[in-house]
């Protein structure tokens, strides 16, 4: 009888002394959560993004969001400003919910121009001067409506323009994919990037504008270049403008 109760009061002895270090752990593991439960703020993808797409393209669609992400938790190279992006070019695919990192990223210079065609698309190169090009102010990165003159031979029908490209990115300007800004000494504290591009009056006008375009629309502008014109007008860099014209001929020109 006495065993039993030793062996009563030991368990007893034992259980209390349990309970009272589960509670100490569960102190002390909650006083280490506390501790460590700073969050930062980093840009995460909130839908499938694929590659080809420019920062200032997912900054304008608002694909990339800020969250608040638990310290421990933050990428390696996980990108907290916008900023950090500008100027660069998607060189891997994101998926929803992932943190944006700096290793995704690349100065289109230093990706290559397949890298910033975007999935689904080709890059087709269209002569360029002055005139057509905007007065040589089109930059990669642009976007431009392409309009189309076609005039036909014989006596079939009449010459008409119409807008064959409502909205295509511009990938290059010649040779030129951006160039990839150097922050000076002045701004690298304030982080400002300074572009090492030379003025547009220094250099000649290039003479081809290559553009990002579906299969179809590929078709049709090289149609237009072969058996026409073809003139491009910059457009804001948000939603495509929506087209409601049918095209202008001689007999609709004033209306």
């Amino acid at each position: 009888m006495r065993v039993r109760v030793v062996m009563l009061v030991a368990a007893l002895v034992l259980g209390g002394l349990a309970a009272v270090m589960a509670v100490r752990y569960l102190d002390s593991a909650r006083s280490e959560i506390e501790a460590t439960g700073e969050t930062v703020a980093v840009l995460v993808a909130t839908q499938d993004i694929p590659r080809g797409m420019t920062a200032e393209e997912l900054i304008a669609r608002g694909i990339l969001a800020e969250e608040e992400i638990p310290r421990e938790w933050v990428s390696a190279g996980a990108v907290s400003s916008e900023r950090a992006l500008e100027g660069q070019v998607l060189a891997a695919p994101l998926t929803a919910g992932e943190q944006v990192t700096r290793a995704r990223f690349q100065y289109p210079d230093e990706a290559g121009l397949s890298y910033t065609v975007p999935e689904g698309y080709v890059a087709v190169a269209v002569a360029n001067d002055e005139v057509i090009g905007v007065g040589g102010l089109i930059k990669p990165g642009d976007t431009v409506m392409v309009v189309a003159t076609i005039d036909p031979t014989g006596s079939e029908g009449e010459p008409e323009s119409r807008i064959l490209l409502p909205s295509a990115r511009v990938l290059a300007v010649g040779r030129s994919l951006g160039a990839e800004p150097t922050p000076s000494e002045e701004d690298e504290g304030q982080g400002v990037l300074a572009s090492n591009r030379t003025s547009a009056g220094d250099e000649p006008t290039p003479t081809t504008v290559t553009l990002a375009v579906t299969p179809a629309d590929l078709e049709r502008l090289v149609f237009a270049s072969e058996k026409g014109t073809i003139w491009m007008a910059l457009t804001a860099p948000t939603e495509p403008l929506e087209v409601t014209t049918t095209g202008r001929t001689y007999s609709t020109l004033f209306e």
